[in-house]
């Protein structure tokens, strides 16, 4: 019976010193730490979000080019995110063309699939800085970056939409300012916090799950 009684004290002992280590104030590395990473992520947040994701043409410049082959689809997996892109293979560039991300999704694609296709005259857009290394290679993102198809004066591709969509995208960014604020007073905090960081950054991520999942369902 005593046997029983030592094993419930001691139990409870380093349940309620677990409990008082979960809401002891950080160290004084561990607050600067805090303090810095918070800081990052709220200002990097809010550039991210309010940043101009317009493409204007005159960043812009148009080549010509002959497609080897038909527009190429693709579709890949890394972890659960799915990405999907074009290729396109010109008799002028050994280099490949891509559309990719938000460029993709700005693609009437019924049109380039049914007229589109090897031997075709086309003209694309790429960035004017990136003229000279249109057949350079590379050992990240080996291919060039396609922001305009057109064939014979008509656009394939939206670039307002495509801003748009970057723009409704980025604004998510703001969940991590959010985040960045939850953390940051932790490195100020000098007695015992009432509820522990851990506990706060879980409880807002959840409140913000939730909230991505309502504004989901009512599109």
């Amino acid at each position: 019976m005593a046997r029983k009684k030592r094993k419930r004290k001691t139990q409870s002992r380093k349940k309620n010193q677990s409990k008082k280590n979960t809401f002891e104030p950080l160290p004084g590395w561990a607050k600067l730490f805090v303090i810095g990473f918070s800081l990052v992520m709220i200002f990097g947040s809010i550039y991210l979000a309010i940043k101009d994701n317009t493409v204007y043409e005159s960043d812009l410049t148009t080549i010509e080019v002959t497609l080897k082959e038909d527009p190429i689809y693709d579709q890949y997996k890394i972890k659960s995110t799915t990405y999907k892109e074009i290729t396109l293979k010109t008799k002028e560039y050994q280099r490949d063309f891509k559309v990719t991300g938000k460029t993709y999704k700005s693609t009437d694609h019924y049109k380039l699939r049914t007229s589109v296709k090897a031997g075709d005259h086309v003209q694309l857009k790429v960035k004017k800085g990136t003229v000279p290394k249109l057949n350079k290679k590379s050992f990240v993102n080996n291919y060039n970056e396609v922001f305009g198809l057109s064939k014979k004066g008509i656009s394939l591709i939206d670039l307002v939409l495509k801003a748009e969509l970057e723009d409704k995208d980025s604004k998510w960014a703001y969940c991590f300012t959010i985040l960045g604020l939850v953390m940051l007073p932790y490195g100020f905090i000098k007695k015992k916090p009432m509820l522990s960081m851990e506990k706060a950054i879980s409880l807002t991520a959840l409140v913000g799950l939730l909230v991505i999942i309502i504004i989901a369902k009512m599109k």
